[in-house]
């Protein structure tokens, strides 16, 4: 429906051609269709893009802290400029000029992803006292660049033990294209309103917080929090998976089926467990994951349920080491085949836009005072005249 805007050029090509046929020129006509053309393929991007935009937690652990000292370098450069003389004259000069540059002291920390963190210089000293090591690192400048080392600066590393419980978890957003989310017809999820939300108290995904993000929701248990991130932290390169579990009380099962609802389905790497308690008893289960391991989903769903009473513990340790090695993320291009249609606000808003631009063309068009046809007569006559005199 969107490209209906189209009309909008063609009808004005049509009146200017009837009524100021000897006003526009050909490449004035160009303008006026292609402009708006334009506009209008730039509001369909726009519209399909902000639909199928979401976003996706990347879980990693960090292998390497660093710190390093501040050091200062020198060097020169020849250096251009100009002068103008009282008459308005100008002149190029150079000049060699000496160039100072310091690098202030950082702290960073590496994950195993190849992502990099500025940290604080407290969670640095927390990190090696964790991982109990911090070695000299000679950063060795003066052979890695030609420049004079004024203040030389070194390093202090802390490398990452591998012990399960010393990991440092990360937690990433990560942008990327979901056709399912503003799909209608083929997955049929159905729209929660904001009194169901607030009656089933339906979760939203937590902000993001790099080095402290909360897997387990509607429950406070630090230690299972811990766990469940240091299993998505070992697991996101190997696995790509982001798992999480909520919990429901005193809600019925419909608590679950509208979560997904509301979360159309999840994100493509996450494998949700919803647990509904009344006090500390598991009354149901829920799994929601676009992963196409059903066999997986059925066995973690029944051995929760079969708990019966709620560890928090307990059931993210049973997570961690039943899920990743049997989860095996949805590959999200397979739904390209779902179309994208512009809302009707973006339909609106390009009408509009295409409107104003389609009528300052035309104004500008019929007003200037440029006769592109004479221009171009004029100009093959003069380039004529040239290769004759030469003749």
């Amino acid at each position: 429906m969107i490209w209906l805007a189209l009309f909008i050029p063609l009808i004005a090509i049509i009146f200017v051609s009837v009524r100021f046929t000897k006003r526009i020129s050909i490449l004035e006509y160009i303008l006026l269709f292609a402009i708006p053309l334009a506009c209008i393929a730039i509001g369909k991007y726009a519209s399909t893009y902000s639909q199928t935009h979401d976003i996706e937690y990347w879980n990693s652990f960090g292998v390497r802290a660093m710190y390093e000292e501040e050091w200062k370098e020198r060097w020169t450069e020849t250096e251009t400029y100009t002068t103008t003389d009282g008459e308005g004259n100008t002149q190029t000069h150079t000049r060699i000029v000496t160039r100072n540059k310091t690098h202030p002291e950082q702290w960073s920390l590496f994950d195993d992803i190849e992502g990099s963190y500025s940290i604080s210089k407290s969670y640095f000293e927390q990190i090696c006292t964790l991982w109990s090591n911090r070695t000299f690192k000679d950063m060795q400048r003066e052979e890695n660049t030609s420049h004079t080392i004024t203040k030389d600066g070194n390093a202090y590393v802390a490398i990452y033990d591998d012990l399960f419980d010393h990991t440092i978890p990360v937690c990433k957003q990560h942008t990327y294209e979901n056709r399912i989310q503003c799909s209608k017809s083929v997955f049929n999820f159905e729209e929660v309103s904001d009194e169901t939300k607030a009656q089933y108290k339906l979760f939203d995904y937590p902000p993001e917080d790099v080095f402290g993000f909360n897997p387990i929701l509607g429950h406070s248990n630090q230690r299972a929090s811990s766990i469940l991130s240091h299993h998505n932290a070992h697991n996101g390169r190997r696995r790509q998976i982001h798992m999480m579990l909520l919990v429901f009380q005193d809600q019925s099962l419909e608590a679950g089926l509208f979560q997904e609802s509301y979360w159309k389905g999840g994100n493509k790497n996450e494998f949700i467990l919803c647990v509904g308690l009344k006090g500390n008893e598991i009354k149901w289960t829920r799994i929601i994951s676009w992963t196409e391991q059903e066999e997986l989903k059925i066995r973690v769903a029944r051995k929760i349920k079969e708990m019966e009473k709620f560890d928090a513990v307990q059931v993210v340790s049973y997570m961690g080491e039943e899920i990743p090695s049997g989860f095996l993320r949805k590959k999200f291009a397979d739904f390209n085949y779902l179309s994208v249609e512009p809302t009707m606000t973006a339909i609106w808003i390009t009408f509009a836009i295409t409107f104003i631009v389609t009528l300052v063309i035309m104004i500008i068009a019929i007003n200037n005072e440029c006769d592109f046809e004479g221009f171009i007569e004029k100009f093959g006559k003069r380039r004529h005249n040239r290769y004759n005199s030469f003749g």
